[in-house]
């Protein structure tokens, strides 16, 4: 039975394409990636979904599952009338609340931080557990830093732990971004969506605005302040006191931006990734929101591409550890991961399922 429900829908779903191919800057390659005959297939059901919608959740879970066809992250419907999301970067879940940054000395030697996030709600924390704990930190030659479970969220939150750790210079891999009215529309409300009243958005976004106002729709423009597609960027603070050995804790659940942190992290000559592969959401980035044309619901697409294409792509795998270890089968065995890199960093061998060494256990502090 058609209904008014199934006809917004269907509208919606018929825009789509298009849209994605003139706007989104994955589309092109994912659909060619993807095949016709796939895209097609897809079509035809997300049409038989969106026929039979009844409910808006219907809907937008018809959209999604044939936006997955273009590609796995950084593309999705929400509805119109949902609250704004502090991280509309991330394609995973929302995860319970945890604490945005967290301490604790395992060893006189070795200290563990945790991150699940680098939303700008995580900012002052992040910061906040540098700036308290910063002569300890000094002292303690070995580091974990846990991303796993990490939904992303924007590059400069995670700077201080670049700087905390990195002593050597780096080069970042800049993005280019696709100038067409609709994705200077949905940069013009992006900041209002995802983080309310941060300056370092509006500052970013009102350049980048500007640069794509001034090329012809279609064009690529690179992004503020960056004038080639490779930066070298120089330790801050080169003689400032660094740890000696850094392990980052990573897995499938890190997206977006906290894939991009690792990218950089790697660069550092005293860190090693450890953990399983990433999520592989990053080549295409930047999301703005889009209203579909029954104004029930909002489209979330990108509108950069990194510059490493198509050479070193991270959607395909991920971002690969140097060091592997393997799915754990439950929370026991995640929690383990820590002693297995605790043992590593000072030398004592253990095996990674061992039971838990409870004398290097100690209370944890966090900062929210």
């Amino acid at each position: 039975m058609v209904t008014d429900a199934s006809q917004a829908c269907s509208r919606d779903l018929a825009y789509l394409p298009e849209f994605l191919m003139r706007n989104d800057t994955g589309a092109a390659n994912n659909r060619q990636h993807r095949g016709e005959s796939a895209m097609a297939t897809a079509l035809e059901q997300a049409n038989r979904e969106a026929a039979s919608a009844e409910i808006d959740a219907q809907c937008v879970q018809a959209l999604d599952r044939y936006l997955s066809s273009w590609r796995k992250g950084h593309l999705w419907v929400e509805s119109a009338n949902k609250a704004p999301e502090q991280d509309a970067s991330a394609t995973v879940a929302l995860k319970p609340k945890v604490p945005l940054a967290s301490v604790r000395w395992l060893s006189k030697s070795t200290v563990h931080m945790t991150f699940p996030s680098f939303g700008p709600e995580a900012e002052r924390p992040i910061h906040d557990l540098f700036h308290k704990n910063q002569k300890r930190l000094q002292r303690t030659p070995n580091w974990i830093i846990d991303v796993r479970n990490n939904d992303g969220g924007s590059d400069w939150i995670y700077h201080p732990i670049i700087e905390a750790v990195i002593g050597n210079a780096t080069l970042e891999v800049g993005a280019e971004f696709l100038a067409t009215p609709a994705n200077i529309e949905g940069l013009t409300r992006v900041c209002q969506r995802m983080a309310p009243g941060d300056a370092t958005c509006i500052k970013w976004t009102s350049a980048l605005i500007d640069a794509m106002r001034a090329v012809p729709p279609g064009s690529y423009v690179l992004e503020p302040e960056i004038q080639s597609a490779v930066t070298r960027y120089d330790a801050y603070q080169p003689k400032r006191k660094r740890p000696l050995r850094v392990a980052v804790l990573t897995d499938t659940d890190c997206v977006s931006s906290c894939e991009q942190f690792l990218l950089t992290m790697r660069q550092g000559w005293n860190v090693k990734l450890m953990g399983r592969r990433t999520y592989g959401a990053l080549d295409y980035s930047n999301l703005v929101p889009h209203t579909l044309p029954s104004g029930q619901r909002v489209l979330w697409h990108a509108i950069s591409r990194s510059m490493r294409l198509p050479h070193l792509p991270v959607d395909a795998v991920g971002v690969l550890p140097d060091v592997f270890l393997a799915q754990p089968a439950n929370e026991r065995e995640r929690a383990r991961e820590v002693d297995f890199v605790h043992a590593l960093l000072e030398g004592r061998a253990m095996d990674p399922l061992q039971t838990v060494d409870s004398k290097h256990q100690s209370k944890e502090q966090t900062l929210n």
